[in-house]
């Protein structure tokens, strides 16, 4: 009771079992109730984007701020005062999160107790979760080879697109610990799975799991297909509706199209005629490339394999010789006995790796070489060729890619 006999209202607000409010909790909710309330309406273009860079550094942040409550949280065996025995139930029953969700949180928070400066770099907002959980990842694999390099890790995940640090990851790993990055490969392979189940309608449940050189060539071939499907589609919308045509007007969903292109490389395999000659993966080797300091060992695809992965293939894989000379100028491309019709279009897909325009990672299979001094004024050699996908080439108007629509 207070001194004047007036007991302190209840706010229903602070830690389970007190009566305190946190002031930072409560300001920060007058912030978000500000925020909330904007007319977005009233703002510039410029404005929105900040808004977006600003709200995503914010959520990060924020991100941040909860796992490491969390890892106190667990330290101090809130829970167990609190009648529950693991953390995750504890949030489900008092947050109401999904407890795969606050599992995923706790087990980010515990990695983050032995990469201090992953944490500050999460705190800054400059790296995602995404980033903490592959760095934490890649942690487990090799405590002390990770201890070492940490900063040199945190620079390239702050620096690099998230695609190519996930690549510049994957050399590290192997580096780090061959055997392990084995043994992980391995233990990929093994997982292989596929199960399709009948309901009761007859219709087909399809799930499966493959590991990264068979999920490759399964899934270009089912994009492959997928895009073909599109532009069917997109040419027929165009007909139908005209020059204003959206995804919106196609007679499928992207998850349709898909669907459908798995039926149609089934029954492609049963119409094949025996015997006949399949298709072969390309192996793409690297050779002198002083920008990382080892091998380098990937599919055309980017996909990044461990030398073990690798030797399987080379019975049946065409091999290319790519020779550099520095990180950006091919001295010279071997021939390769299919797939690619020219040298020079080839030195370009494996310098630039996917669209080079900001942002984009359309892969070379997707773009044009598109020349950087327009021709006929700028020659017709790598050195003046960049890949760019249709949204991006100047001189191309093609339909836009295919998008996943929401569930």
């Amino acid at each position: 009771m207070m001194a004047d006999g007036v007991e302190p209202e209840d706010t229903g607000e602070g830690t389970a079992g007190s009566d305190l409010v946190d002031p930072e909790l409560a300001a920060l909710d007058a912030a978000l109730d500000t925020l909330c309330r904007t007319d977005l309406g009233s703002l510039a273009d410029g404005q929105i984007a900040d808004r977006v860079r600003g709200l995503e550094r914010a959520q990060r942040r924020l991100g941040s701020a909860v796992v490491s409550t969390l890892a106190v949280f667990e330290a101090r065996q809130l829970q167990v005062a609190d009648g529950e025995r693991s953390v995750p139930t504890w949030m489900a029953r008092e947050c109401g999160t999904d407890r795969a969700a606050s599992a995923r949180e706790l087990s980010r928070a515990r990695s983050l107790r032995h990469m201090p400066l992953v944490a500050e770099a999460f705190a800054e907002g400059e790296i995602t979760a995404a980033h903490v959980d592959h760095l934490g990842r890649a942690r487990r694999l090799s405590p002390h080879a990770f201890g070492r390099d940490e900063q040199m890790l945190v620079g390239h995940a702050v620096s690099l697109p998230f695609a190519e640090f996930r690549r510049a990851l994957d050399y590290w790993r192997q580096l780090a610990e061959p055997d392990g990055a084995e043994d992980a490969a391995d233990g990929l392979r093994r997982r292989r799975e596929v199960h399709a189940s009948t309901t009761l309608d007859d219709a087909v449940v399809i799930k499966g799991f493959l590991d990264p050189v068979d999920g490759a060539a399964f899934v270009a071939e089912l994009d492959r297909l997928e895009r073909q499907m599109f532009e069917a589609d997109w040419a027929e919308a165009k007909e139908r509706v005209g020059d204003q045509v959206r995804v919106g007007d196609l007679a499928r969903t992207s998850a349709q199209r898909r669907a459908d292109a798995l039926v149609e490389m089934a029954v492609r395999s049963r119409s094949a005629p025996p015997g006949a000659r399949r298709p072969r993966p390309l192996v793409t080797v690297l050779v002198d490339y002083p920008t990382l300091a080892g091998r380098i060992c990937e599919l055309s695809s980017r996909v990044v394999l461990t030398p073990g992965q690798v030797l399987p293939l080379l019975e049946e894989a065409d091999i290319e010789r790519i020779v550099f000379d520095g990180p950006s100028r091919v001295l010279d491309v071997g021939e390769t006995q299919r797939l690619f019709t020219g040298a020079t279009r080839r030195a370009v897909e494996v310098i630039d790796g996917c669209c080079t325009a900001d942002g984009c990672n359309e892969p070379p299979e997707r773009c044009d070489v598109d020349h950087i001094v327009p021709w006929p004024r700028g020659a017709t050699v790598q050195s003046n060729g960049r890949l760019r996908c249709p949204d991006h080439h100047e001189n191309r108007r093609r339909p836009p890619p295919p998008v996943d629509e929401p569930p």
